[in-house]
């Protein structure tokens, strides 16, 4: 019977996963769709051990953290060999999903807590990827480095805090005329306007976008693009 259960489980977050992308306007092959139920279930195993995500619920991972990274999609365009960062992977929202959905990017994630990498590295290896790892260190360990500064062509992150200083932490590592997506709620949306002068003096320009809302009754994926001027040389912090 726990099987049986375990099984019927799997196949309505399959479906809820389908008609999800649908809404979002993504295709995903079969591999694809099963390298999600797999990344799904490794979620779940390790979640007694590690604190990797306050989504609890398999709906709720399935729509917060798969469907709403594979949206970001809208603010770029998938290029083979592309470089890109996702600076604070933790479960591996969005830069993870991003790797499985579009595999051609070449995905670094980066996160500084020690279970979190490892999930993270264990997860990679039980997917089969390749051209995706995982470094455990903080953003700032990475600034100066000749094999990260200046070398990415995309990066990712949380809007953890004001989005000026997310923007000063993360732009040594984007190369001229790279971007950094941020997912953003309404703060700062509303904060945007004075925030305009300080993103300019990093040699960043800012513009919005949203996607589709991944299901029936939430807000669409809101999304804050900061593009680094072509032509500026990398920053170099000490």
């Amino acid at each position: 019977m726990p099987e049986q259960a375990a099984q019927q489980s799997g196949i309505c977050c399959s479906e809820f996963l389908r008609r999800g992308l649908d809404r979002i306007g993504v295709r995903l092959t079969p591999a694809q769709d099963e390298a999600f139920g797999v990344y799904l279930s490794e979620l779940r195993r390790w979640a007694s051990q590690v604190n990797l995500t306050g989504l609890r619920s398999e709906e709720a991972i399935i729509r917060e953290g798969f469907l709403r990274s594979l949206s970001y999609r809208v603010a770029f365009e998938p290029l083979p060999l592309m470089k890109a960062i996702d600076v604070g992977s933790g479960a591996g929202f969005p830069g993870l999903v991003l790797k499985i959905g579009y595999p051609v990017i070449d995905m670094l994630l980066l996160e500084p807590r020690r279970k979190r990498a490892t999930f993270l590295r264990s997860t990679i290896r039980r997917l089969g990827l390749t051209g995706v790892r995982c470094i455990q260190a903080r953003v700032e360990e990475l600034h100066g480095d000749a094999e990260h500064q200046g070398r990415y062509a995309l990066a990712f992150a949380r809007a953890v805090g004001p989005v000026p200083d997310v923007a000063r932490m993360i732009e040594p590592l984007l190369a001229p005329g790279g971007r950094l997506i941020l997912q953003t709620g309404q703060k700062t949306r509303d904060s945007l306007p004075t925030t305009q002068q300080l993103l300019a003096a990093l040699g960043m320009r800012a513009e919005e976008c949203e996607a589709p809302a991944p299901d029936v009754g939430f807000p669409p994926t809101r999304l804050l693009i900061l593009d680094r001027s072509p032509s500026l040389a990398p920053s170099c912090f000490t």
